[in-house]
């Protein structure tokens, strides 16, 4: 494992990186600031940072637990002045002011291939990559689902869409049905932002 101990300079979502094979040589100071303040993930990440401690004794870790919507308002400034080794934040284009900023560090060497991240991961590597390079490492990630109704479908002559165009054109004969084009079933409101997230990365006209 490379040396993630590179002061001021942050990398996106490195997190998972320590329960890699570890280096005994390890020594320094390393700065972890996280928005995992919910109990469940905060334990998960405490555990996970006592295990790389014990493998690297001479290391000097410290942990920031912030609070999640405090931490969305502060990235910019602790980045700026005094920023972590390792964060966590989100992927994709909520990532991408700060990487345009200079301000994560390219880590494309961890998705080199035949690395147990470019294996397990594969299907997350794009939503980590800008301009060819990985700038992150997911620690957890979720499916968005877009479901149809198959008789509907059938009904009216339509093809499972291979693209954003065919949902589109899809939406439209939905529509002339007299039919309602989407509809969100959702037990809490802060998942129908991934919707809004998913078309408004698609179209301009939202």
């Amino acid at each position: 494992m490379r040396s993630i101990l590179k002061a001021t300079v942050a990398s996106l979502a490195t997190v998972v990186a320590l329960a890699g094979p570890a280096s005994a040589d390890l020594t320094g100071n390393l700065k972890i600031n996280l928005d995992t303040s919910n109990p469940a993930p905060r334990a998960t990440m405490e555990t996970l940072i006592a295990k790389f401690q014990a493998a690297n004794p001479a290391l000097n870790i410290t942990t920031n637990v912030i609070d999640r919507e405090a931490y969305k308002t502060q990235i910019r400034n602790f980045l700026s002045a005094d920023a972590p080794d390792v964060l966590t934040w989100y992927a994709a284009n909520r990532m991408k002011p700060y990487v345009e900023a200079g301000l994560l560090e390219d880590v494309s060497d961890m998705w080199a291939d035949g690395t147990d991240i470019a294996n397990e991961l594969a299907s997350t590597k794009g939503a980590l990559t800008i301009d060819g390079k990985q700038w992150g490492v997911p620690y957890t990630y979720y499916q968005w689902g877009i479901y149809y109704r198959k008789d509907i479908y059938q009904e009216l002559g339509l093809s499972e869409p291979a693209n954003f165009d065919d949902m589109l054109s899809n939406c439209e004969a939905m529509i002339a049905s007299g039919r309602k084009c989407y509809t969100i079933g959702n037990k809490w409101l802060w998942t129908g932002a991934g919707w809004f997230d998913y078309l408004n990365l698609r179209t301009q006209r939202i």
